[in-house]
């Protein structure tokens, strides 16, 4: 069992969760009561949750093969994610530009 914490702050709104065992920062916000968008069902394709990680990003999963295909269509910074594709493995604080 690991007993590392796997807390994902979303900053500014200052609010957080424990995300669960291979849970997205997805499903960490919407649980966390945060407000981001969705509209692809969560197969990575629509970019609407895009995020920026303000640090941990060392704590999240490498990106998907379909995430690095929209990074790359969408002009994606090196520092932006989707909220749906990366898996929290521990902690790490996150934003976007509509908070």
């Amino acid at each position: 069992m690991n007993t590392l914490s796997k807390i994902v702050t979303f900053v500014p709104l200052q609010r957080s969760a424990e995300a669960k065992s291979d849970e997205t920062v997805l499903d960490a916000a919407r649980r966390a009561g945060v407000p981001l968008g969705n509209s692809c069902g969560a197969i990575g394709v629509c970019a609407r949750c895009r995020v920026r990680v303000v640090s941990g990003a060392e704590n999240l999963t490498p990106p998907t093969a379909i995430e690095s295909q929209v990074a790359e269509r969408r002009k994606l910074d090196a520092d932006e994610r989707l909220a749906c594709q990366a898996v929290v493995n521990g902690n790490c604080e996150i934003t976007t530009t509509y908070w």
